[in-house]
């Protein structure tokens, strides 16, 4: 009869295998500059497998596909444009949550990191962000709601994103946003173009022009129809 402790020791080995084949395992990951500031700069990507620069970063446009493996050191961001008090780049850590299908780091300016930078992963798979959704972020510090063709959506204060998915057929779509204690004062109203082929991650944060109204969108579009065939980015050889 195996005593408790041969099989406490093999149960923990088993789980510990597990836990590093899921953590040595490629998770695709798309990159998405805040601002025009952002995309600018000279960055790279340090996983197990190596150092690959981000290429062509654009503030409303994910950027290819880059496939990222851990390993005994985290996942990480460098910035080749600021160096640290030992000579080497300035690195801030990748945290993808366990789990992660797609990956979608933001990369938020932030100038009391070393970096420059805040880092943010959103799950980006299809299964949870499908084409033809509308996928909102509030960033405003209110609570908000958004409606679309009399259907009402809670916005909670927090970057946890909340699926719209109006389904159906291409169409123009009646919508308004408003505090969600103020539903008979819009602050913000237009006609959206619905479409099945198109998923649009929306950032809704603070206004900045009181002309414009109290909050700004910042709206992320994606369609199926020219996403596929995308390149592999080429590592570089340390």
């Amino acid at each position: 009869m195996q005593s408790n402790s041969l099989r406490v020791r093999r149960c923990v080995l088993t789980l510990t295998t597990l836990l590093l084949s899921q953590w040595l395992h490629a998770i695709p990951l798309r990159v998405l500059a805040w601002d025009d500031e952002t995309a600018a700069r000279k960055l790279a990507i340090a996983d197990a497998k190596g150092l690959v620069s981000i290429a062509a970063m654009h503030p409303a446009k994910r950027t290819k596909t880059y496939q990222v493996t851990g390993g005994d050191e985290p996942v990480t961001i460098q910035a080749l444009d600021k160096i640290d008090k030992d000579g080497k780049p300035a690195t801030s850590a990748i945290i993808i949550p366990q789990g992660t299908k797609q990956a979608l780091l933001l990369l938020l300016p932030d100038a009391k990191a070393a970096t420059g930078l805040r880092l943010f992963v959103l799950e980006d798979d299809v299964a949870n962000f499908p084409w033809g959704g509308l996928r909102f972020i509030n960033a405003t510090g209110n609570k908000l709601a958004f409606e679309y063709e009399k259907k009402v959506i809670a916005l909670p204060v927090s970057w946890v994103p909340v699926l719209v998915n109006p389904g159906g057929a291409n169409r123009n779509m009646e919508t308004r946003l408003f505090l969600f204690e103020r539903p008979e004062r819009p602050i913000y109203s237009a006609v959206w173009e619905q479409q099945h082929d198109v998923r649009t991650l929306v950032f809704i944060v603070p206004g900045t022009d009181p002309r414009l109204g109290p909050v700004a969108m910042k709206m992320i579009s994606e369609d199926r129809r020219v996403e596929e065939g995308e390149p592999q980015a080429d590592r570089i050889i340390r």
